[in-house]
Order: structure tokens, then sequence, then C-alpha cells
């Protein structure tokens, strides 16, 4: 299937992370249309602070991200920007017009002072999308932040394997990428959690995404 969804932000976003997260290549033409696509999303209606925005389908639709929360108002024009500058930054896209989109898409994420002293954005669902692109992306000091937020994070373990605030599926896909070992720490925590929802019997594209990542979760602990 191909990676582009013209409609919507949402599902070229899902069929992406699908791609990263089965160890598939992204051809290098595929990756360049995806990317021209996503730039051309940048600083359209109903994006956040200039960043690439979801489509009038996706709106009407519902958001979500790649693990299935489902999220709304600013938060959803935020984690899909997110999510959108992190796809181009994987990408590798060398285009000209692509990394100028992103290049106005991110010119405020080093100003954000409270990030870069908490290593938190906001809120428990928009700080993971902060931090799956701030680690992919060339930003200074960028283990220096995920390390204090991923401290944060600690500090709201509410001892089951879960955190407050935090979106349990969606942290773990971000813990997934971040390789550091505050992460790896976390993700532990987590374990048991993880353990009881794989074995449980669910059926479903959710549950499939969910048992996928929890799965490459577990081989990294």
């Amino acid at each position: 299937m191909s990676i582009l969804d013209s409609t919507s932000l949402v599902n070229t976003l899902d069929r992406f992370n699908q791609r990263i997260l089965s160890g598939e290549g992204v051809p290098r033409s595929e990756g360049l249309e995806v990317a021209r696509w996503i730039a051309g999303q940048q600083g359209l209606a109903g994006n956040y602070r200039g960043m690439f925005a979801p489509t009038p389908d996706d709106f009407e639709h519902g958001i979500h991200v790649y693990s299935g929360e489902a999220i709304t108002h600013a938060s959803a024009r935020h984690i899909m920007g997110q999510e959108a500058a992190r796809a181009i930054c994987l990408l590798g896209c060398q285009d000209v017009e692509v990394q100028a989109a992103y290049a106005r898409a991110t010119a405020w994420i080093p100003t954000v002072s409270e990030a870069h002293t908490h290593g938190t954005f906001c809120c428990g669902r928009c700080t993971p999308a902060f931090w799956r692109h701030y680690w992919v992306a060339d930003f200074p000091d960028k283990e220096l932040l995920l390390t204090r937020g991923l401290e944060a994070l600690k500090a709201m373990r509410l001892g089951d394997g879960t955190w407050g605030r935090y979106p349990f599926f969606y942290t773990v896909l971000t813990l997934l990428d971040i390789d550091l070992a505050p992460a790896l720490a976390e993700l532990q925590y987590a374990r048991p959690v993880m353990q009881r929802y794989l074995r449980s019997a669910r059926r479903g594209r959710l549950a499939a995404r969910r048992k996928q990542i929890l799965e490459l979760a577990l081989e990294r602990i």
C-alpha cells in the first residue's frame, strides 16, 4: 500500500509509521512524494504554530495517533504537526522546498523555554509527540532535554506500570524510539502492563498495532 493518502495526514502518518515499525524501507521516489505532500500542509488552515496541518477530512472523521489514542482540539493540531515534522526528518529528504517548509514549521521550537527547562511540553498528550520529533531532529542538547523530560515522566508513575497524564500506548511507542537509559527504565517499569495486554485475546487493527508496539518494546528490555 502506498504511504500517501492525499486526503488525510492521519492516514499518511499511520502508513508511514507502519512501514518504520515493520522495518520496511521507503523507496526514495516514494519518500520524496510523501515529504513534498507533507510540506504542502505547512501553514494551512488548522495548523499549530505554523506547523503541518491535518486535512479537512481528518477534522471531519477524527484524529488519532498511530497507537490509537484519539486527540482533539489544539492537542490534535500540535501532535499531528510534530508527527509530520518527525516523518520529514526520518525520510531524510533534501528537497529545497521540503526543507524550507520544515524550517518554517519548526522555527518556534528552540524558543520554548518551558520545554528546555523541564523537558516536557504543555501536557501529557503533547509531550510524547514533542519527544518523538525532537529525538530524530537536529536540535541542540536534545539528550539533555529528553533526559529531563524522562525524569518528569518517572515522577508521574502511578505504581501499576502506567503514568498519570501520559497516554499509555503512545508513551510506550515514544519510549521505543528514544535510545537513552531512562527511556529503557520506563519501559521496564511498564513491563507488567505490556505483558498483561499481550496475554489478552484482542482482535482488530488497533489491537494488532498495539501488540506490535508492545512486542517491540519488550524486545528492547
